[in-house]
């Protein structure tokens, strides 16, 4: 994985190229997400680029992290992807990361475009019991929520009628 970092006009900008043969497929995506969960990410763009072998090129467009005060003073819920979890939210997060691979596939992105680790970390944590409830998730925008809150929660309470 190549990585390059430049600063424009006070925002940053880092291009990652994801390749997709196995050997290489996780740890990008590992460092991908590792980089997302520590800086503000204003805008992402993507494109998949045939070659030997294939991979995505991401552009991450952000700003360095918040300041601890600031996060502090923030109302959205994060979980960093280390965080201990007990065997019921390990096993959500398992079963929500196999969901996103699925999602991914079928909407032909890296599945990190989906959700990354940390997010899937904190939903396994606060079970979120309605759609409005995942606003208050660090990460999850009216994007995010519209286009796969009510999965989610099908997944999370699969015998519940979520409002």
């Amino acid at each position: 994985m190549t990585t390059n970092l430049t600063k424009i006009d006070a925002m940053k900008v880092k291009t990652f190229h994801i390749r997709l043969s196995k050997e290489h497929l996780e740890a990008d995506q590992e460092r991908v997400n590792s980089f997302l969960e520590s800086v503000n990410v204003s805008k992402t763009e993507t494109g998949f680029i045939v070659d030997e072998p294939n991979y995505w090129s991401l552009l991450v467009f952000y700003d360095d992290q918040m300041k601890r005060d600031q996060l502090k003073a923030s109302n959205k819920v994060s979980y960093a992807v280390n965080t201990e979890l007990s065997l019921e939210e390990k096993l959500m997060f398992d079963t929500l990361k196999q969901w996103r691979v699925i999602k991914a596939k079928e909407l032909r992105l890296p599945s990190f475009m989906i959700f990354n680790n940390a997010e899937l970390v904190t939903v396994s944590k606060i079970k979120p019991q309605h759609v409005a409830d995942l606003s208050l998730i660090k990460g999850f925008g009216e994007q995010k929520i519209t286009k796969f809150g009510k999965e989610l929660l099908d997944i999370i309470h699969p015998m519940s009628v979520q409002a």
